[in-house]
């Protein structure tokens, strides 16, 4: 599947190393109860970049199958 460069760098994206570890450390501390409101704050924020990231990677795909089935595409796909 050839994707324009914007979609394939959004495909492609995954966080760093340290934003994975701190994001865990942040769900260790929420499971555990001692999360401050700081660090929850903190977290929330991660949890909504996720989720604007999965809505955008699903439309970057959806994008590109209708690109490859041609416009519109009668499947929905």
């Amino acid at each position: 599947m050839a994707l324009p460069r914007a979609e394939e760098a959004l495909a492609a994206f995954r966080p760093s190393e340290p934003a994975r570890a701190r994001v865990a450390e942040l769900i260790e501390r929420e499971k555990s109860g001692s999360l401050s409101a700081e660090e929850r704050s903190e977290l929330d924020h991660y949890l909504q970049l996720e989720h604007l990231l999965r809505l955008a990677k699903a439309r970057a795909r959806r994008t590109e199958s209708a690109r490859l089935c041609g416009q519109p595409c009668p499947t929905g796909r």
